[in-house]
């Protein structure tokens, strides 16, 4: 930046720290105003003719996960945005206690400034009570679980004489999984049919073969290891059951496995999609080690690199820009900032997909004010829409212009 005079400097700097201290970025285009939210309301009804201590959750229409709260004396109160919603109520008394209530589903349309009234009625779910002995012996603290078809699963700890319940069950069929305490007995699952609700099943679990462990490797699709930490879950190909460990920098350990193969339940990791798959030489023998065992993601999401110059002088490139990624429902994918030479890299776990759009705003800490060839002041803009294609790179050739600001007073938009 060129040597300023005393005055020229003062008010720059008085400029520039105004600026800063609002921190106003201008982002382009403008988001579209918003529709109203609508509101659900309601009253959760206990069959058993006492209050209710229950936990209300919602998701989205395709049962993706969006927040749970309390409900406080028996009534409910939701705002939310248009669009269709799954509530459900859930019984917050013990696993153990055969009394507990079902969870209950209510699915419900919301519509913008309009008030749903949605009654809920909790009813006694199924049960299933028994006892676990493993080796022959009292299975004591043993991990006992419930999962049904609709990929529910619910989970209770036996007692030390290895007595076990698990209550507030939906009508359904189950599979019912055990694992010892001491991670030496294990046993195939108990398939307990049919449950109505109320009706509580009695079983005798017995884990019989000792367990053995498997090490799996985990690897991208170019053979390095996967990075970072997260959970993973083993199946067993004989059984159904499932054991679930956090993997740590490209490895695995399972313990107390059922003997034979396994197929893995990987999750999304950085830029690679989820993949169930079998375990590559995964044989479990009771009382051994599986050393051997691997694991590939195969499909990462494709990428977008660009550069962000200055509109004015193309060849100065503008660092430390804020780049964003929006789908055509505007739903942000990805976050970056540019490098020294104006360079960005937009990725994650993106699937092919049309309609993107890029919106490059300057430093969201600078006020608007950037430093290229001259201290100037920006405003965002918008590149697309794009397309992508899955597992590859998608150049933008063109650099991003990033324009100069407008105002009345043109002398001040850039410093030199």
């Amino acid at each position: 930046m060129g040597t300023l005079t005393a005055r020229r400097r003062a008010s720059a700097l008085a400029l520039v720290v105004g600026l800063l201290a609002s921190l106003v970025v201008a982002l382009v285009p403008a988001a579209p105003a918003q529709a109203a939210n609508g509101k659900v309301v309601g009253e959760v009804i206990g069959s058993q003719g006492r209050g209710v201590n229950v936990k209300m959750l919602w998701f989205d229409k395709d049962w993706r996960y969006l927040g749970a709260r309390r409900v406080q004396g028996n009534i409910y109160s939701l705002s939310l945005k248009p669009g269709t919603y799954h509530l459900q109520f859930v019984d917050q008394r013990p696993s153990y206690d055969v009394t507990k209530y079902a969870p209950s589903d209510v699915r419900v349309v919301v519509r913008s400034g309009v008030v749903v009234q949605r009654n809920v009625k909790m009813r006694r779910g199924a049960a299933i009570t028994g006892t676990v002995r493993a080796g022959g012996r009292t299975a004591g603290g043993a991990r006992v679980v419930a999962a049904n078809g609709n990929e529910q699963s619910y989970e209770v700890k036996a007692n030390r004489k290895g007595q076990f319940a698990i209550g507030g069950l939906p009508a359904g069929s189950y599979s019912v999984f055990t694992f010892d305490r001491q991670e030496t007995w294990v046993g195939k699952s108990l398939w307990v049919p049919g449950l109505k609700r109320g009706q509580a099943s009695n079983v005798r679990i017995a884990l019989t073969k000792r367990g053995g462990s498997l090490l799996v490797q985990l690897r991208r699709p170019d053979g390095g290891k996967m990075p970072g930490s997260f959970f993973v879950t083993a199946v067993s190909k004989v059984t159904g059951q499932f054991w679930t460990q956090r993997a740590r920098r490209g490895e695995v350990a399972f313990r107390n496995l059922f003997p034979g193969g396994y197929r893995l339940v990987a999750p999304g990791v950085g830029n690679y999609f989820a993949r169930t798959a079998n375990i590559q030489g995964a044989r479990v023998h009771a009382g051994r080690a599986d050393l051997a065992s691997s694991f590939r993601w195969s499909q990462r999401g494709a990428w977008i690199t660009g550069t962000v110059v200055d509109e004015a002088d193309a060849e100065t490139p503008m660092a430390r820009a804020q780049v964003m990624l929006f789908d055509k429902f505007g739903t942000k994918l990805d976050e970056t900032s540019t490098s020294s030479s104006g360079r960005f890299t937009l990725d994650g776990q993106l699937a092919t997909q049309s309609g993107l759009k890029i919106v490059v705003n300057p430093e969201p800490n600078g006020g608007g004010w950037m430093a290229g060839a001259e201290w100037c002041q920006f405003e965002g803009t918008t590149s697309g829409p794009w397309s992508v294609f899955t597992g590859e790179q998608l150049p933008i050739d063109e650099p991003i212009l990033l324009p100069h600001r407008i105002t009345k007073d043109t002398s001040e938009q850039c410093l030199v």
